[in-house]
Parts: C-alpha cells; sequence; structure tokens
C-alpha cells in the first residue's frame, strides 16, 4: 500500500475526535476498502462534492463535510463583512447530520447560519437564500444517485448553484486544512446557542405563494392524479401546494411517502427511469388516475406518466419540456418579450416551438446553474427553463430546477387539456404534427479507463476528422475551441442534414462518453436505423 495512503489511515486512526465505533469500523476494512477510501480526497467542483458515504477522504462523512464547510465559511468572510447562510437536507442517510455537521462549524467561525428543522427541496433552499438575504446556501443530497450516495451542493447569494471561480477559490481555501487539527466547530446544540437558528415557517410559506402566483396559467381542476415523492422531501410542498390550487383529487403512493434514505422500493430513485413507477401505475389503475408525477429525493426533478388509453406512458424530460414551453407560451402575454433557456443538450425541436411564438432562445452549459445565470441577466425577460434531465424553472423566485412547481404545473396542464378532451400525449402528437417528430435520446458509452475519453474526442475534434467518422456534416461546433458565447467545454456538436443531432460529451468523473443524439423521424423502423447508423460509425473510434 502506498506511503501516503498509510499515512492519512494512521492519522484517521489516531484523530483524538474519531469515535471508537469509528476506529473500529477503519480497523475491518480490507486493504482494498482502505486504498479506494484513502487514495484521494473527494473532489470539490461547482456541483459541491457528490460520493459514497463511509469513512476515508474519497468518502461522504461528517469530516469531509467539515472540512469543507470550514473552506467555505473561510471564502464567506474573506468577501463579506458578517456573511450569513442557509442549509437544508433531504432523506438520504445521514442528511440531517451532515447539515449539522456544516452548521457546527459555521457557528464556531462566527457566520449566522439559519437551518431548516426538518428537510426541505433544493428550490426552497434557493429561494430561502434570497429571501432571507444570505450570502450562501448548503444543500445536502445526492440528488436522484442510488441510496449509497450523499452530497453537498452550494450556492451563492443569487440562489444558484455557485460557478466556477467561486468553486476554485472554496477549492483552493479546502485544501490548505488539515482534515482534523485545521477544523474547530461546535456540536449542533451548542450551534443552536450561538448564532445558528431554525428557519422560521413564514419562510416556507413565502415559497409557496411566490412559487404559485409563477406558475398559474389556467385554472381547470378537475383531474385524478397519483403522487410519489419517491421517499424523498417534495411530500409536504407538493402536497401542500397542489391543495393551496384546488386539487382535491390526489392519491399519493404511500410505500414511498415517508422519508426513507434507503429507498426500499426503487434502488435509483431517478423520476427519469420508468421502473420507479411500479407501485404508481398500480394505484393509478386503481384510482382510474389521468396522470402520475413522480419527483426525485431533493425534489428538484420531476417525472410524469400520462395516461394513453388503459395504460401509461412514461413522458421523457425532453418531452415534458417541449409541452411546458408551447403551454406556457401560450398563455403569456407579449411571448415576443421573453425568452427561454435550456441546455445546448435539451431538444432542437424547442427552437422551432420558439421562434413561432417570436420567442427569444439561450443555449447554456449543462448544469441548471448556468440557466440561473441568465435568469439574473434576462430578469423579468425570462419565461422558462429547463434541461433534458427533467429539470424546470418558471418564474424568478429561485435559481435552480423545482420539482414542487414543475409537479404543480404538469397537473395543471393536464387538467386544462382534458377539459377540452385531450391528454398529454395528444397534444404532443399534435406539437409533433406542428414542428416535426423529434425523438431524443441520450446514450451512455462505457470505456474502460476514463483517458481514453480524451481519444475519442481528439478523433472528432475538427469537421473534417467528424466526417471521416460520420459522413458528410452540415453543422459542427467544438465548444472547447470554437467561439460559441459559452465557457470553453469539452463536447462537440455534429449536425447533418437529415436533422440528425448528436452531440458528444465525455464525463469529468466516469469512464464513459455520452451521446445525446436527437432525429426527426416518425417511422419507428427508420428510426432505429438511423440511431444504429450513428452508434456504429462512433463505435469506429471507441
Amino acid at each position: 500500500m502506498d506511503n501516503l495512503i498509510m499515512t492519512q489511515i494512521e492519522k484517521w486512526k489516531n484523530s483524538p475526535v474519531m469515535t471508537e465505533e469509528e476506529k473500529n469500523e477503519l480497523a475491518g476494512m480490507t486493504d482494498e476498502q482502505l486504498v479506494s477510501a484513502f487514495s484521494s480526497d473527494l473532489e470539490f467542483g461547482t456541483a459541491g462534492l457528490r460520493g459514497v458515504m463511509g469513512l476515508g477522504t474519497a468518502r461522504m462523512n461528517v469530516y469531509v463535510i467539515r472540512r469543507a464547510t470550514k473552506g467555505l465559511a473561510v471564502y464567506l468572510k474573506n468577501h463579506f463583512e458578517e456573511p450569513r447562510v442557509a442549509i437544508s437536507y433531504d432523506s438520504r442517510n445521514n442528511s440531517r447530520r451532515f447539515a449539522e455537521a456544516a452548521a457546527g462549524v459555521l457557528a464556531k467561525a462566527g457566520i449566522k447560519t439559519y437551518m431548516y428543522a426538518e428537510m426541505m427541496p433544493v428550490p426552497v433552499l434557493s429561494y430561502t437564500t434570497r429571501y432571507l438575504n444570505c450570502d450562501a446556501g448548503i444543500m445536502i443530497t445526492a440528488s436522484h444517485n442510488p441510496k449509497q450516495y450523499n452530497g453537498y451542493k452550494v450556492y451563492a447569494a443569487t440562489g444558484g448553484q455557485i460557478l466556477d471561480a467561486a468553486a476554485d477559490e472554496i477549492l483552493a481555501e479546502i485544501m490548505k486544512l488539515d482534515m482534523f487539527e485545521d477544523v474547530d466547530y461546535f456540536s449542533f446544540e451548542e450551534a443552536l446557542e450561538n448564532g445558528c437558528e431554525f428557519v422560521p415557517e413564514e419562510v416556507y410559506n413565502s415559497f409557496l405563494a411566490e412559487a404559485e402566483a409563477a406558475s398559474q396559467f389556467s385554472d381547470e381542476r378537475d383531474i385524478e392524479i397519483v403522487y410519489t415523492p419517491l421517499n424523498g422531501s417534495g411530500a409536504r410542498p407538493v402536497q401542500d401546494i397542489l391543495a393551496r390550487n384546488g386539487f382535491d383529487k390526489v392519491s399519493v403512493v404511500k410505500e414511498q411517502l415517508e422519508p426513507d434514505g434507503d429507498f426500499p422500493t426503487c434502488p435509483s430513485p431517478n423520476p427519469e427511469k420508468v421502473e420507479v413507477y411500479d407501485l404508481a401505475v398500480a394505484l393509478a389503475k386503481e384510482k382510474n388516475a389521468d396522470i402520475i408525477v413522480a419527483t426525485d429525493p431533493d425534489c428538484d426533478r420531476v417525472g410524469v406518466m400520462a395516461k394513453k388509453g388503459d395504460e401509461f406512458v412514461l413522458i421523457t424530460g425532453n418531452q415534458l419540456g417541449i409541452l411546458f414551453t408551447d403551454y406556457i407560451a401560450g398563455r403569456t402575454e407579449n411571448p415576443e418579450t421573453k425568452t427561454m433557456v435550456t441546455s445546448v443538450v435539451s431538444t432542437p425541436m424547442v427552437n422551432r416551438m420558439a421562434e413561432s411564438y417570436g420567442i427569444g432562445m439561450r443555449r447554456t452549459l449543462v448544469g441548471f446553474k448556468y440557466i440561473g445565470e441568465q435568469i439574473d441577466l434576462l430578469k423579468d425577460g425570462y419565461m422558462f427553463g429547463f434541461e433534458e434531465s427533467n429539470g424546470y424553472l418558471v418564474g424568478q423566485y429561485a435559481r435552480d430546477k423545482d420539482g414542487v412547481v414543475a409537479a404543480k404545473m404538469a397537473c395543471q396542464m393536464a387538467a386544462y387539456y382534458k377539459a377540452q378532451g385531450r391528454t398529454l400525449i395528444d397534444v404532443l402528437d399534435d406539437l409533433y404534427a406542428r414542428f416535426g417528430h423529434c425523438v431524443d435520446q441520450t446514450v451512455s458509452v462505457d470505456l474502460d479507463d476514463i483517458s481514453r475519453a480524451k481519444g475519442i474526442m481528439a478523433a472528432i475534434a475538427t469537421r473534417e476528422a467528424a466526417e471521416k467518422v460520420f459522413g458528410d456534416v452540415s453543422g459542427f461546433i467544438n465548444y472547447s475551441a470554437d467561439e460559441t458565447g459559452l465557457p470553453k467545454t469539452n463536447m462537440i456538436q455534429i449536425e447533418k442534414e437529415d436533422g440528425t443531432r448528436v452531440i458528444v460529451r465525455p464525463s469529468g468523473t466516469e469512464p464513459k462518453v455520452k451521446l445525446y443524439m436527437s432525429f426527426y423521424e416518425e417511422d419507428a423502423a427508420k428510426l432505429e436505423e438511423r440511431k444504429k447508423a450513428i452508434l456504429d460509425d462512433f463505435s469506429a473510434i471507441v
């Protein structure tokens, strides 16, 4: 075993702040487990920290949380005279414990801290950071990852996730700190006596009121709804906002209602995946429901299943974005004065839709923080933003995607169309008839080594090189080299005359490359043929 790793392990074993239970856990770990847990530091980036929970420098635990929070505290005191921080957390195992650990470090550093007494979603934390005039926010969550994971996301005073420059500066402060010797903290009980307090209930009520006002587009409410929070933090706010808006036919999947970080009914609590809906579909058939709505554990994403005959069909993130775009644009005064924002990898179909309404369109890099940044620039000119990964936001009350309002708006939209005798599937088909049948699919290609992604991207780095792989190309953008108006990033976009668009983007942390493919094609057989052709071409360089 490497000497540096051995030194770290011994340091942890001999630390006076480690509990006996934790020391026994370390003693019981195999050499392989120890190397995995101590071979690196868990990386802090613009998404904060995220990793498997456990002991070690490369794992999510209270010691890694405290060190990161101390680095954040130093950063805040360098920039603000009397910094303030808001903290929230979701239903994952250890989320409350990690939130309390962060509050203890901030209080010890003399920073005014507001923490929720109960779990609250990402959009509520975003709103709270703004409402309480905080200089930063912390959200303990690993979004829709499997149960072994947890994470630590940092928000700016705007309510949006921190951008690259702030993340780099915070990381620099973190790296100066010894995990144990340089990190002082209060217990949570001491923190409550020294500058930490629970967020007042008025903030949550204000969030509901402002979110409700921003998403009121139609008044129909006659609809039968099945909702599942997937054992996460959406349970209270989604039910509250539906009740406030007159939706009185809501059935909740009881097995997925209470907070449970083990997510016993769905190993990966991701509303993009059809397998998480099994219990909801059974309940929907029993209740003869019109729509099924699901939110992930931190309730920043929403998924929808719509009725088609006697069955329920999962609507993709892009399809829900298409439906929302048309629904909101058609009910917005002077849409030509508004702009919608979406990520580069989201469906190209909304460009045609925005053009038909006279709406401006801005594309951002992947990550809702960039959409949040555009809201600050557009202000009242902002209409709606979404990402293909089931994240949506209408209004300016928050700066991150909001599953609470998206859930309400999906029900509102479905009720509006039901009153016309149409389902969401009917409306989607009508939009395809108007704008072209656009099919979007993301494929993740696993590699045997993360370093291979560099060679793959180099093999299509120019238009000429891309044409050798994919044939004739009508449009080409290398986001790491070409001037696009966006920050440079390792991503390549290829377009073909038949409307095919392929975006290739390597993972920064895993040995895989993602292909975001879009085709205008209604014939199922031809669609499969075109997808296969792209993947076969790509496999030649993998």
